[in-house]
């Protein structure tokens, strides 16, 4: 292997995620559900703008709760006829905003590097 004189052009990027404890709790995934639950008012609604499953997307939900001890959905049923709903909560709230800030940062930085 020889020596090269001038670096390769090196982009930067990053993958971001937030921690509790040491352990993973939430990511862009996890931002993408909540955002769609609460653009849709359904978690079936806002999984299938998705793509993905009901269940995958409580699971996902259900398993970031558990982690932190709180809730992040207000999920209720609509009766005889169904219409049920679900509403993020004001932490589930806070909790995409952190993490969209704190992307954006990370986003503007990449943009300064790569310009």
């Amino acid at each position: 292997m020889k020596e090269k004189e001038e670096l390769p052009k090196l982009e930067p990027n990053y993958k971001l995620w937030l921690e509790h404890d040491g352990e993973y709790v939430f990511g862009p995934g996890a931002y993408a559900i909540l955002k769609s639950i609460d653009e849709t008012g359904t978690i079936t609604e806002g999984a299938k703008k998705l793509g993905m499953s009901y269940r995958y997307a409580w699971g996902v939900i259900r398993k970031i709760e558990k982690k932190l001890d709180v809730k992040l959905l207000h999920s209720y049923k609509g009766g005889n006829v169904g219409g049920g709903g679900a509403d993020v909560t004001d932490f589930g709230k806070s909790l995409m905003h952190l993490f969209s800030k704190v992307d954006d940062e990370f986003s503007s930085a990449v943009e300064e590097h790569r310009s």
